[in-house]
């Protein structure tokens, strides 16, 4: 007889995808917004976009070519985590500053790396040379935004533009912490938004609770029925 023990506090990363597809990108980005403005997100710890092609660029490393991946154009946000140590619980962000940009209760861990708008010319593995951009958004809710308002930009000048994704990473607020695969990813590529989440292991053996309530909760902002988010499953 083969005995197998089920240990409930050990996860993998495995994302639960919650996809919508949209017809159009306005509508898309609204409800981005919509969601990351109401109380179903309680915070907003990274914020990432990436526009244009992705390029294989050749390096060199201690005499090796190397081959990296490298966006266009990419741009990241300031980044909380979840407190963990009690060094951390001492240093959560409150009050109207940490209210604003939507980053109450997490902890500030470091700057963006890219404190400025940096442009370098690159050579790709074919030999073309190619501008890549690198840049800073504002920390949380507000990053939503200004990225946003990028990819709007972009619309206003051509109305087909669709080379973009755009991955915010949340705090649900049925769970209250950061899990590995809590993001919102609009791909601007698909015309899809991933409401990603994967906190169903809390509640294994009534799924109708906190993971239940957060599919209905999240199907309301979003004008949804709460089928429609678990279709891929």
């Amino acid at each position: 007889m083969k005995v197998c023990y089920l240990d409930l506090n050990v996860v993998d990363c495995t994302a639960d995808p919650h996809v919508l597809d949209y017809d159009a990108v306005e509508k898309m980005l609204e409800d981005v917004l919509k969601v990351c403005e109401s109380d179903v997100v309680r915070a907003i710890n990274v914020v990432m976009l990436s526009i244009g092609e992705e390029y294989e660029i050749a390096e060199n490393s201690e005499g090796r070519r190397v081959v990296v991946s490298e966006d266009e154009e990419y741009y990241k946000s300031d980044y909380y985590n979840v407190p963990v140590s009690e060094e951390d619980y001492e240093k959560i962000a409150r009050g109207p500053y940490a209210k604003k940009h939507k980053v109450e209760g997490l902890v500030y861990r470091s700057d963006s790396p890219y404190e400025r708008k940096a442009v370098k010319v690159c050579t790709t593995v074919n030999g073309e040379k190619v501008k890549i951009v690198r840049g800073r958004l504002p920390i949380g809710l507000t990053g939503v935004r200004k990225a946003i308002e990028m990819i709007r930009e972009r619309l206003k000048d051509n109305p087909s533009f669709r080379d973009f994704v755009l991955k915010i990473g949340v705090v649900w607020d049925e769970f209250g912490d950061h899990n590995c695969s809590d993001y919102i990813t609009a791909d601007g590529r698909s015309t899809t938004v991933d409401y990603s989440n994967q906190d169903w292991y809390r509640d294994f053996f009534d799924w109708q609770k906190e993971y239940g309530r957060h599919i209905q909760r999240l199907a309301e902002v979003l004008g949804v029925k709460p089928e429609d988010l678990i279709d891929e499953w």
